[in-house]
């Protein structure tokens, strides 16, 4: 079976995990297979958002722990570790915008691809939770995107206590950006996709280029670098088609035929 189902529909790339017998587990097949399908999806012009989704009731269950049981040798290990990190690098930095649909509980790995995308939106039975520690284990890998997407506090007191989150406080804490009805998950993602591809491509991507740099930076040095950001996207053929299209009432280049 395959584990990955990949689909452009219209103008998003639609990467759906497909292992709802295992919860949608990450399993060391399912973490490459996404991780490529990510970077094909950012560097294919026809891709212009990315929606990740799966299959079933469970969004991902995170590690497929019956594999990572059986694995001892350290460098084993460690390349599990390296390939989830990278996935979720690569969802995080993508230049093009990356959607969650959340249909149902997200577990450690699971609430880490939460925490990594652009717009996670949930339906109101959606649970996170981290339970690593519960285990034995820590959510090492996805604690700099939880760090992220949470702050310090609310990250530590989330891996620490074990104890499930749901929809309403995570979208009050940040870990979701909406929740809407299961009827109307699909139509939320179809408007927001519909929204992302009337912005331009570029604009989109040096948005999140952006955001990067100037995160940590004081107001001086964050100047320097949104004045430069400012001049140059100005300057650049997208600023100026979408100037002289709005002056001339019409649509931009990159607007896709109805």
């Amino acid at each position: 079976m395959n584990e990955l189902l990949i689909e452009q529909r219209g103008t998003a790339r639609w990467l759906t995990l497909n292992r709802s017998e295992r919860r949608n587990a990450l399993s060391r097949a399912l973490v490459r297979k996404l991780h490529d399908a990510v970077v094909d999806a950012a560097n294919d012009e026809r891709c212009r958002c990315i929606v990740l989704a799966a299959v079933g009731p469970v969004f991902c269950a995170g590690a497929d722990l019956n594999e990572f049981r059986e694995a001892s040798d350290p460098s084993i290990l460690s390349s599990d570790g390296e390939i989830l990190s990278r996935t979720l690098e690569a969802l995080s930095n993508s230049p093009k915008p990356v959607l969650a649909r959340i249909q149902g509980a997200a577990l450690g790995g699971g609430v880490g691809l939460v925490a990594a995308v652009d717009f996670a939106i949930g339906v109101p039975e959606a649970r996170f939770t981290l339970s690593e520690v519960r285990l034995g284990l820590t959510p090492a890998v996805i604690s700099p995107f939880i760090l992220r997407a949470l702050g310090r506090r609310r990250a530590q007191a989330f891996m620490l206590a074990s104890t499930p989150m749901g929809a309403s406080e995570a979208l009050e804490q940040g870990l979701l950006t909406a929740v809407v009805e299961p009827e109307h998950l699909d139509e939320a993602i179809d408007a927001l996709v519909h929204s992302l591809t009337a912005a331009a491509p570029g604009a989109l991507a040096d948005v999140k280029t952006l955001l990067q740099e100037i995160d940590g930076l004081s107001l001086a040095e964050a100047r320097r670098v949104t004045v430069h950001a400012l001049a140059e996207r100005r300057a650049s053929a997208e600023g100026q088609e979408g100037m002289s299209a709005f002056l001339e009432k019409r649509k931009p280049s990159w607007t896709p035929a109805s």
